[in-house]
């Protein structure tokens, strides 16, 4: 019987472990990974680079269930049903909403709020900048602390790196409860560092509030090398502070381990006016996808139109279908992105997709007059979208969003007629005239294998 050399025995019972090790991921990851492209993709990864793909699934693919932030029961529309069933609460009534279009608009509200607090200021950014606007809020926080008032700040650690160690030292020396979420440790790191808070949340003394796509920098005061930076943030007095204000807990408690008495923080308010809120919001757990299902939800209920911005596009199936859907329903559907963003990678995937649109029958536009970041949906002149949720995988699949959904027709029809108004400032990419170079179309389309993973 001839006897097996011995390299050759390496090589089988590597090649055993390597098959064990792949059907180990299998089971795993189907068992976690629901979407069939997400997982054939994490799978085939994994058998190709045993090491580096288990690594790099364990850093960026990984989910470990966490408790929701609360969800309290609900009756009411579908829709309205399906966001408090998933993460999110029941619309919040009576309320008053001042739309900022930029960062004008949005500092000078947030600055004059910050000055009028009496009590409590809560804030929570992904992008907090060392620079002439993050220096002007810091020093604002830093004379409330220290006159004696609860300043607690949430910064995404690798969002607001360029955030400074001296910043934040005198921010602490003054009273400033400071936070960092999910701070990289090398060589320690955790399935939890690929996703970040992308929340941009402020509360102060629990009446007025702030939520939008609106960092703490000054880029979107003076623009930068792709110009002037165009965006939406809301100004919110009424019952859905209340939310925001839990909300906000809930993710104080995850980042600082200090858990706080929502009762304590939430204020009185004499608002009347009817203009129904509802927040939805994504994070790791059951609701990671409560953002996506809530925008796919409502746009397939559209009945004449549905707009849309966002600065990076790149759509889980679910959307993307539903948007074809609707174009192909005879619903207008207009889509508008920026000429180009702040990552040549988005860029490519999100050219990808072009073609798949204009073949919808979906009006896709260009902004031209900066760099579009606002995350905005509108349907039917009846609901909109103001949040942080981009559309793409890594926004709604992963990071921690909140968006909040506006039942109020009067406030929907001003953002509808600002979206129109961004129109004027857009090219129209024509149907039928899609083209571009091969290399590009190719390069777009392999990368775009990898973007439900990325």
């Amino acid at each position: 019987m001839a006897r097996i050399v011995p390299g050759v025995r390496r090589m089988y019972i590597l090649l055993v472990i390597h098959l064990l090790w792949t059907l180990c991921a299998l089971v795993v990851v189907t068992r976690q990974q629901r979407a069939p492209a997400a997982a054939a993709t994490w799978i085939a990864l994994i058998f190709l680079v045993p090491v580096g793909g288990t690594l790099l699934y364990i850093l960026a693919g990984y989910r470990r269930a966490t408790p929701a932030a609360g969800t309290p029961g609900h009756c009411g529309g579908r829709l309205e049903t399906l966001i408090a069933s998933s993460c999110g609460t029941p619309p919040a009534r009576h309320n008053e909403v001042t739309l900022l279009h930029n960062g004008n608009n949005a500092f000078s509200a947030l600055i004059a709020s910050l000055q009028r607090a009496t009590h409590t200021i809560h804030m929570e950014y992904y992008i907090i900048r060392d620079d002439r606007i993050g220096r002007t809020i810091a020093e604002i926080l830093i004379r409330k602390a220290r006159a004696g008032l609860e300043v607690r700040v949430i910064y995404d650690a690798v969002g607001s790196w360029r955030l400074s160690r001296r910043m934040l030292r005198r921010m602490r020396e003054a009273g400033v409860r400071t936070a960092a979420y999910e701070p990289i440790r090398f060589p320690w790191f955790r399935p939890a560092v690929t996703r970040r808070n992308h929340r941009k949340i402020v509360v102060t003394d629990g009446r007025v509030a702030y939520l939008g796509g609106i960092n703490i920098a000054k880029y979107y005061l003076d623009g930068d090398y792709m110009g002037k930076w165009r965006d939406e943030h809301l100004r919110i007095e009424g019952d859905a502070v209340a939310d925001l204000q839990r909300l906000f807990i809930a993710d104080w408690a995850r980042a600082s381990a200090e858990r706080l008495d929502a009762s304590l923080y939430i204020a009185p308010h004499d608002i009347r006016r009817r203009l129904p809120i509802q927040l939805a919001w994504s994070e790791e757990g059951r609701c990671r996808a409560a953002i996506a299902d809530a925008f796919a939800a409502t746009i397939i209920r559209a009945r004449r139109a549905v707009r849309i911005c966002t600065p990076y596009f790149m759509p889980p199936g679910m959307l993307l279908d539903a948007l074809r859907l609707a174009a192909r329903s005879g619903v207008r559907v207009v889509v508008m992105i920026p000429t180009c963003s702040d990552s040549p990678f988005t860029d490519l995937v999100s050219d990808s997709y072009i073609g798949d649109l204009l073949d919808a029958g979906v009006e896709l536009y260009r902004y031209e007059n900066g760099f579009l970041h606002a995350k905005l949906l509108i349907v039917d002149d009846r609901v909109a979208s103001v949040g942080t949720a981009n559309l793409d995988y890594r926004s709604l699949r992963y990071n921690l969003e909140v968006t909040a959904f506006l039942y109020d027709r009067e406030t929907v029809g001003e953002l509808a007629a600002t979206f129109d108004r961004d129109l004027t400032l857009c090219r129209r990419i024509p149907p039928g005239q899609w083209g571009q170079p091969l290399w590009r179309r190719t390069l777009g389309d392999v990368l775009r294998l990898v973007s439900p993973v990325m």
